[in-house]
């Protein structure tokens, strides 16, 4: 195995879903069962909270401002079956990193960690947050923000919808992005 493909030749969904993988929308379905890097590209908005507590994390997040129509990628670079996710809206960059924890899907931002069981159907995918954690110290749930991260394919493309509500600062940031596939890069 080179160190950029995914472990035993299956992405990191197709290794946490199973046989549910094949339940969801073909364009998902392409998103998700790349085993090399890959760089999908379309158009989004963000919304941001205007509580200061909002805008605080947000910024610690490194979330990007609010902006109504804007350009997007986000890129996959793929190693030992860990995916970080390169996300770009016009000329702000942040990313995470998603790997597995069987069955669960652990997604990291620097200093937080969230656990997420991936719930799937025809219609799509939902990500629903089991545990979070703060330099590796979980959160008891009364303080969990209120996470939505759902993909659904519209019109034949890729959506992706995350928006995250905070206890006391309600609204941190929504996000929506329609995606295409733009090109692979070799493995490295």
């Amino acid at each position: 195995m080179q160190p950029s493909q995914s472990v035993a030749g299956q992405s990191l969904y197709q290794r946490l879903l199973g046989n549910h993988y094949e339940v969801l929308p073909a364009t998902i379905r392409a998103l998700h069962g790349h085993c090399e890097n890959v760089t999908y590209a379309g158009r989004g908005s963000v919304e941001r909270g205007n509580h200061w507590l909002a805008r605080v994390i947000g910024a610690m997040m490194r979330f990007p401002p609010a902006i109504a129509d804007t350009s997007v990628s986000v890129h996959f670079e793929i190693r030992d079956g860990t995916e970080t996710w390169i996300r770009q809206f016009g000329t702000h960059r942040f990313q995470s990193c998603l790997s597995a924890r069987n069955p669960i899907l652990h997604e990291s931002f620097a200093w937080i960690g969230i656990d997420f069981k991936l719930d799937v159907d025809s219609t799509g995918l939902r990500m629903i947050p089991t545990r979070w954690a703060v330099f590796g110290i979980a959160l008891p749930k009364i303080f969990w923000p209120t996470i939505i991260g759902q993909e659904t394919e519209v019109d034949g493309r890729f959506q992706f919808l995350v928006e995250a509500i905070m206890p006391l600062a309600g609204l941190v940031v929504r996000y929506r992005e329609f995606l295409e596939r733009k090109h692979a890069t070799p493995s490295s």
